[in-house]
C-alpha cells in the first residue's frame, strides 16, 4: 500500500520547484515590467515539477496513512488469532476424534475383509543430449556511388557512398536423446485401511459395511492444507495474520495427526488370521461416504473401551471456532472493547 517512490519523488521535485521559484522570484521583485515577463516565464515552466510534486507527494503520503491502518489492524488480528490458536493447540486431542451428531456408529461387528494401502513416493530423473544440424542461406546486395572533382592544379578530390542489404534465413535439425529413470519407494509406516465388516443393518442381520481410513501422511497433508487455505484467507504470507496462521500449522498438527492407524491396521490383521469364532466384535465410529461405506474417525476393538484415533474429523469445526473467535477478539480490540468468551477446549 505504500508509494514510496512517489513520496521521495514528489519531495524532490517540490525542492526543484523552491530552489527555482525563490530565487527567481527575490531577484525579479523589484526589476522593470519588461524583465518580470521572463520571471513569470521561468516560475511557469518550473511549476510543472511542483504540480507534479504535489500529486506524487498527496499520493505518497495517503500510501502511508492507509498502510498505517492496514498495519494496525494486520497486528490486532495477529495477535488475536495468535491467542486463540494458543488455546485449540492445548485443547486435548480427543476433542478432534469425538463422535458428534450426524456421525455414523457400527456396533458389535465382525470382521470379513482387511487390507493395507501403503502411500508410494516415485524419484526420478530425465538426463539426455540435444544435437543441432544447422545451415544458412542468405543473399547480400550492395550498391556504391562516387564522385571526383578537381580542386587545383595537379590535386583533387573523391567522395563516394554505398548502400548494402543482407537477408538470410537458418535451417536446420535438432535431434534430441533422453533417458528417464525412476525409482518407486513404499512408505512402510503410511499404510491407508481398507477393510469389510459385517453388523445388522438395512439388508438384514448380516448386512456389508466398507470402511477405509486415510493414511498418517494422507491427514497430516490434509491437516496443512486446511491452515495453508485458512491462512491464505486473511492475506497469507504477507501479512501478520496470515504468517501468524501458518506459524501455527506444525504444532497443529502434532496435536491433532492420529498415531493409531498403522496399530489399528496391525490388530485387524491378527483379528482375521483368527477363525471366525475367535474374532472379537469391533465398534465403527465415523462419516458416512456412500452406502454402508464409512470413513472412519475412531474403532474399538473387542470389549475394550479404548477409543483408537483415525481420523480428526472434528478439527475443521475446532479450527474454524478458534478462527472465528481470533477474529471477533481483533475487532473488539481495535474498538477498545473487552474480548469475547472463549470456549474451544470445551467445544
Amino acid at each position: 500500500m505504500r508509494k514510496r517512490g512517489l513520496l521521495i519523488w514528489g519531495i524532490v521535485l517540490l525542492v526543484i520547484w523552491a530552489a527555482i521559484t525563490v530565487p527567481t522570484t527575490i531577484l525579479y521583485s523589484d526589476d522593470p515590467l519588461d524583465r518580470v515577463g521572463m520571471a513569470i516565464a521561468i516560475q511557469f515552466f518550473a511549476g510543472i515539477p511542483g504540480l507534479l510534486g504535489v500529486i506524487f507527494l498527496i499520493i505518497g503520503i495517503a500510501g502511508e496513512i492507509r498502510a498505517k491502518r492496514f498495519n494496525k489492524r494486520d497486528w490486532a488480528l495477529a495477535d488475536a488469532l495468535h491467542e486463540a490458536l494458543d488455546e485449540l493447540g492445548r485443547a486435548p486431542a480427543a476433542a478432534a476424534y469425538r463422535i458428534g451428531e450426524g456421525d455414523a456408529t457400527i456396533s458389535n461387528a465382525r470382521l470379513i475383509e482387511v487390507e493395507r494401502h501403503f502411500d508410494s513416493q516415485t524419484e526420478g530423473a530425465i538426463s539426455g543430449t540435444i544435437t543441432h544440424q544447422l545451415r544458412m542461406f542468405g543473399a547480400s546486395f550492395s550498391t556504391s556511388y562516387g564522385s571526383a572533382r578537381s580542386t587545383g592544379p595537379g590535386t583533387a578530390s573523391t567522395s563516394s557512398s554505398s548502400v548494402g542489404m543482407f537477408t538470410g534465413a537458418i535451417r536446420g535439425l535438432s535431434q534430441v536423446d533422453l533417458a528417464v529413470s525412476s525409482t518407486t519407494r513404499n512408505n512402510l509406516m503410511g499404510d491407508a485401511l481398507f477393510s469389510v465388516f459385517e453388523a445388522p443393518g438395512p439388508a438384514g442381520d448380516r448386512d456389508t459395511y466398507r470402511v477405509i481410513s486415510m493414511s498418517q501422511p494422507g491427514v497430516i497433508s490434509w491437516l496443512q492444507e486446511l491452515v495453508a487455505f485458512a491462512a491464505n484467507q486473511v492475506g497469507g504470507p504477507r501479512t501478520h495474520a496470515g504468517g501468524t496462521v501458518l506459524s501455527w500449522t506444525q504444532q497443529l498438527v502434532q496435536r491433532f495427526a492420529p498415531g493409531d492407524i498403522s496399530y489399528v491396521t496391525d490388530r485387524l490383521k491378527a483379528l482375521q488370521a483368527r477363525g471366525d469364532d475367535e474374532r472379537e466384535p469391533v465398534s465403527v465410529y465415523g462419516t458416512v461416504a456412500g452406502r454402508n461405506a464409512l470413513i472412519a474417525t475412531a474403532i474399538a476393538i473387542g470389549g475394550s473401551q479404548q477409543q483408537l484415533d483415525l481420523m480428526p474429523a472434528r478439527f475443521p469445526e475446532l479450527f474454524g471456532r478458534a478462527l472465528a473467535i481470533g477474529v471477533a477478539n481483533g475487532e473488539q480490540r481495535l474498538a477498545g472493547r473487552p474480548p469475547v468468551q472463549q470456549a474451544i477446549s470445551a467445544g
